[in-house]
């Protein structure tokens, strides 16, 4: 399994990439230069990565590959990044920020969830440490927040269920909570920085 990272802030908008046509059309739906960005750099590690693979979408939205390639695709402020396994795989990317982190968790946690955040040295980096072990668990079993997020607990780097074991680990990327979570004790032990200047901009 593979963690991928890549910058925005290289990205231009006004430029023709070499992302798919389905991608190049979701860019255009975009106002925001900083969302047109995201939506492009997510296009070429998708490119780089999985090539001219067909996309497909399950009930919930998630998207998944023919053949045995899984991926996962998750975008926050100047970062988007990309897992990639051979089994179901999630991943999510939060830029750490202030929150009311009591009065959130009490809607997004379960009371040993809340409780870790209380302990923690710092209270908005494990929120969001745990905020992305969450969401990608969830994009993992396939659900997404389709699922009750308190139905779920993080607090540890492994998740049963169904006598089914789900991995976790957690990165503090800069000033972002990043995690992935996979069917297997595969994950990476590091995330892999990816350039894109001019990388897969057409002549």
């Amino acid at each position: 399994m593979k963690l991928y990272i890549t910058d925005i802030q290289s990205i231009r908008p006004d430029c023709k990439y070499d992302i798919s046509p389905q991608r190049a059309e979701r860019v255009k739906k975009y106002r925001r230069a900083e969302d047109k960005k995201r939506c492009i750099a997510g296009g070429l590690l998708l490119k780089q990565f999985l090539g001219d693979k067909e996309i497909f979408y399950n009930p919930y939205g998630k998207p998944y590959c023919s053949g045995n390639v899984f991926f996962n695709l998750s975008h926050s402020g100047s970062y988007v990044i990309l897992a990639l396994s051979d089994c179901e795989v999630g991943c999510d990317i939060e830029k750490i920020r202030y929150v009311d982190t009591e009065k959130t968790g009490k809607i997004v946690f379960c009371g040993e969830e809340q409780s870790q955040i209380k302990s923690a040295k710092s209270a908005s980096t494990e929120f969001f440490k745990l905020w992305t072990k969450k969401e990608s668990l969830l994009k993992c079993l396939g659900d997404g927040f389709h699922r009750p997020a308190k139905s779920v607990c993080v607090c540890s780097d492994i998740f049963e269920e169904k006598g089914k074991k789900y991995y976790l680990k957690s990165w503090i990327y800069s000033d972002y909570a990043v995690s992935v979570c996979s069917e297997r004790n595969n994950l990476p032990k590091d995330i892999e920085y990816i350039h894109f200047s001019n990388n897969g901009l057409f002549p």
